[in-house]
């Protein structure tokens, strides 16, 4: 027993200064590689350069206005001007359909619009005729039998109104000395019952020669007589004559003196008098009231009528509307194709003239050429950075080395998720569109911001301090200082620099310490160290019974748990050699 617990504590001796050894080692090892793994000093020079930044995206170039061209109703070809590919004005006739059902209903509501608009018309008349004026200024005459509460209807003679400035007579003269007469002669007039003769002017000499009662040829001739206080209406003149070729020729005949200018007053519409303001033989002027009529019923009736027209004319504008349609005309300037509709086929070879056309058929479509767009998607996190009038450029698969300028014409604000990342369409207009065509592929690039001869610095240079954006300058001398910079716009790996530095200058970049990674075999040989590190061999085999056998050689580094032979029963040493007595675990 003694010898076994001076062996003990022999053992565990040696072990205390293995271990202690081997910690002493590894601690020398570490600070050997931390001096040899510290950073030098970085340094960056503030220089001039560029920054841009920018969002792109590929997708197939679109026409900006576009329009479908299509049958606005069923019908029969009657003109065509399409072809497959066509360039057309705003306005061309493209093509037109005839439909006999739509013509003929067209026909009809007119020939109804143009009936209920004369019927509005006469009514519109008679409810104007119900306050009867004077057209002209004269002698009033009223018709037999008229008075108040008489009935009229729109053929009734109201009354007549005579001008007395003008009077004339008919007085007929022998035939050959009536063709010496021209109007505005004078002819001497004796009118009954006055010693003095008158003197009227011929206003017209007649063409239809009659015969007198001896054979001669007579002809009439009409005299005007000047408005005189003596004479009047109804006077009868006896005779008339004129000087001719030295002896005078006389009329054959006698007549009365009557107005030259009569007019008659109508009713012009149905209904009961209800006043007449004068008395026969006064004078009234012209625009004066004569008489009133009464119709109850008149103002409802052309009330409905006016209704009945205007819905007939809405009608009538409907159908005008469809007919017009009929003639199809280009909507823009562009180029028509059959392409939109169908890129295999020509569709119009269907449709010769004389062709029965259905509704709704598509023919093609009209894409101005001016302008063409790209619709490209963009991240979300980029959408904020992009607003409309942002420049773009636009580059074409088909065409390399070209670059089209463009500019953000519209932004989406609903947004598409596609495996999780929610994408917005942005359209970029693109004006220049020589040698572009519908459908090329072609990938846009927005320019979010691009500066050109700028300082800039790296990012990882500038620190910020209490909101203050500083960095560490190195002075010519080896020195360095603090000092506040301004800056501008960045991207990922640079920073632009509008206050605080001059180009040359070198700033110093923070360098932050990181604890190295260890690979697999550094971390087993620690792991080693602090569980015994690389165990002894196994003891001895040592027979059942026989002599007790210190167990395996500890390691190096003298670990914690050394395995040692199986003293006493013989068989395998453990394998890890150390401080563990006895070999027994």
């Amino acid at each position: 027993m003694g010898w076994w617990k001076s062996r003990w504590v022999l053992t565990g001796l040696a072990a205390v200064v293995v271990c202690g050894g081997g910690t002493a080692f590894y601690l020398s090892v570490g600070k050997t590689k931390a001096a040899e793994q510290a950073p030098a000093e970085v340094l960056a020079t503030v220089k001039k350069g560029s920054i841009r930044s920018s969002v792109s995206g590929t997708s197939q170039l679109e026409a900006t206005d576009s329009q479908m061209i299509v049958a606005p109703s069923e019908g029969t070809v009657k003109v065509m001007n399409l072809s497959r590919n066509t360039s057309v004005k705003k306005g061309d006739v493209l093509f037109q359909l005839s439909n006999a059902t739509l013509e003929t209903s067209l026909e009809k509501a007119k020939t109804t619009l143009d009936k209920l608009a004369k019927e509005a018309n006469d009514l519109q008349t008679q409810m104007n005729s119900l306050n009867k004026t004077a057209p002209l200024s004269g002698k009033l005459t009223y018709a037999n039998n008229l008075d108040v509460g008489s009935n009229v209807n729109e053929a009734s003679k109201i009354a007549t109104i005579a001008d007395p400035s003008s009077l004339g007579v008919t007085l007929t003269f022998p035939l050959e000395d009536a063709v010496q007469l021209k109007q505005g002669d004078t002819i001497d007039l004796t009118p009954e019952g006055f010693l003095l003769t008158k003197t009227g002017t011929v206003k017209a000499v007649g063409t239809t020669p009659k015969a007198d009662a001896k054979g001669g040829k007579l002809v009439d001739v009409e005299i005007a007589v000047g408005s005189e206080s003596t004479l009047e209406a109804g006077i009868v003149i006896t005779k008339g004559s004129f000087p001719l070729s030295g002896r005078v020729s006389e009329s054959r005949s006698g007549g009365t003196l009557q107005y030259s200018k009569v007019v008659s007053v109508m009713a012009g519409v149905s209904g009961t008098i209800q006043s007449l303001p004068f008395k026969n033989g006064e004078m009234v002027k012209e625009g004066e009231p004569i008489a009133a009529i009464v119709n109850n019923s008149l103002k409802d009736n052309l009330e409905s009528k006016r209704i009945s027209y205007e819905e007939q004319q809405v009608t009538v504008d409907e159908l005008q509307e469809k007919v017009n349609a009929l003639t199809v005309t280009a909507p823009i300037d562009g180029v028509f194709s059959t392409d939109f509709v169908n890129k295999r086929t020509n569709i119009l070879a269907s449709y010769p003239v004389g062709a029965k056309v259905a509704n709704g058929v598509q023919f093609g479509a009209v894409a101005a050429t001016d302008k063409m767009q790209l619709p490209i998607q963009v991240d979300e996190l980029d959408l904020p950075s992009i607003k409309t009038g942002l420049k773009a450029e636009v580059r074409v698969d088909s065409l390399p080395g070209r670059i089209f300028q463009a500019v953000v014409s519209q932004v989406s604000t609903v947004g598409t998720t596609t495996n999780g990342v929610t994408f917005f369409d942005v359209v970029l207009l693109v004006s220049d569109t020589k040698d572009l065509r519908y459908g090329m592929t072609a990938t846009g690039q927005i320019l979010i911001q691009d500066k050109r001869d700028i300082l800039v610095l790296p990012t990882e240079a500038i620190q910020t301090q209490q909101g203050k954006r500083m960095v560490t300058v190195k002075l010519p001398d080896g020195t360095t200082e603090k000092r506040e910079i301004k800056i501008g716009i960045k991207d990922k790996t640079q920073i632009e620099i509008t206050e605080g530095l001059k180009e040359g200058e070198e700033v110093v970049v923070p360098v932050i310490q990181r604890s190295q990674k260890m690979n697999q075999q550094d971390a087993n040989q620690m792991r080693q160290q602090f569980q015994g590190g690389q165990g002894g061999q196994g003891g001895q085999m040592i027979p059942a019974g026989g002599a007790d056998r210190a167990g395996g050689q500890g390691g190096p580094t003298g670990g914690f748990q050394g395995g040692g032979g199986q003293g006493g029963q013989g068989g395998q040493g453990g394998q890890g050699g150390g401080a563990n007595p006895g070999g027994r675990q």
